[in-house]
């Protein structure tokens, strides 16, 4: 059996359809107060494009389109002088395993810790969203692989 080929690179303009498709499919994924507005996506997605301290970067097949992204940028959000990478947005589209068994998820975050590494931060976060009620599956695969617990975020409707 033939390897599968992939290749994980910064976002491009010619990216961005690919992108927001991937972007609605990972929003429908969790229960939301609103609609998916696409043009709310293709703005974020040009302005993590064009932030010198964003990354938007893709995980593509050897067609290059892109079945996953990692947007992320640097932050201060310790209030030291070393700043901090935090990975945002992260998702794979790999329905049936059609790119097989690899976890690119992890690909993706391993390309963005070196693009941390070369703007110089001192550590990294990562942000997962889940449903209400859901269980924490992650915590695992993030202890296993170095992560541990730091920030926890809540939320509610201000409406």
């Amino acid at each position: 059996m033939m390897g599968i080929t992939t290749n994980i690179r910064r976002a491009v303009t010619n990216d961005v359809p690919h992108i927001m498709a991937l972007a609605e499919i990972e929003y429908n994924l969790f229960d939301q107060p609103t609609a998916f507005s696409p043009d709310i996506c293709e703005k974020y997605i040009h302005m993590m494009m064009l932030d010198p301290d964003g990354m938007l970067m893709v995980i593509e097949d050897r067609s290059r389109i892109p079945f996953g992204y990692l947007t992320g940028g640097i932050d201060f959000v310790d209030l030291s002088s070393e700043p901090t990478a935090v990975a945002q947005h992260w998702f794979v589209h790999n329905p049936n395993q059609q790119y097989g068994k690899k976890n690119y998820g992890l690909e993706l975050l391993s390309a963005f810790e070196g693009w941390a590494k070369q703007k110089k931060c001192s550590k990294l976060s990562v942000g997962i969203r889940m449903n209400l009620g859901q269980k924490r599956s992650y915590d695992r695969t993030f202890d296993s692989i170095g992560y541990k617990p730091n920030y926890v975020y809540y939320s509610k409707e201000i409406k």
